[in-house]
């Protein structure tokens, strides 16, 4: 089975703005998707800047602990890498495609991402990452089309060992 990882990043911000004072939250999350044999594991750490300006500037930073999504490959239904202008230059990014609806809810539920769709997971990634994000993607392919075939030749193999190990119910000729 492949093995494979990934970078990514996400990035959003918040500003409010009182009479008496301006807040700007800047949340970052960095992570690694990972390719693990019959698993594709998200490993990610969100770090949070809050800057309040008012009377004086106060910066507070929070970091929080790496947390890790494992995730079997069959709610996986793919990845791809959007080749359109936009994507090419400024923003490369790569999209998980979930075959179950709930498969992104541990890290993109109430509290987390909003996603777009809830069948697709869109990671920012840098630009030199898109070739890796490419090759990510065809190797996770090639992963799910392993799996694919494996479920699809062990149901076979049984179906055919019950017909091999059948009893003979004639007695052989000339006996």
């Amino acid at each position: 089975m492949p093995h494979s990882a990934l970078p990514f990043h996400l990035k959003r911000s918040e500003d409010e703005f009182t009479s008496l004072q301006m807040i700007t939250r800047v949340e970052q999350v960095h992570g690694l998707l990972v390719l693990d044999g019959e698993r594709l594991v998200v490993q990610w750490r969100r770090a949070l800047s809050t800057q309040k300006l008012g009377t004086g500037m106060k910066t507070e930073r929070e970091v929080d602990a790496v947390e890790e999504v494992e995730l079997p490959l069959s709610a996986v239904a793919g990845a791809r890498v959007p080749d359109d202008l936009w994507s090419r230059w400024f923003r490369p990014r790569v999209v998980l495609i979930a075959a179950d609806l709930k498969a992104f809810d541990q890290f993109a539920g109430g509290e987390g991402l909003s996603l777009e769709h809830p069948a697709e997971l869109v990671l920012s990634i840098r630009r030199r990452d898109r070739l890796a994000a490419m090759e990510f993607s065809a190797e996770l392919a090639l992963a799910l089309a392993e799996l694919s075939v494996g479920r699809r030749l062990g149901s076979d193999d049984r179906s055919h060992d019950r017909r091999i190990q059948k009893p003979a119910t004639r007695p052989p000729p000339g006996a």
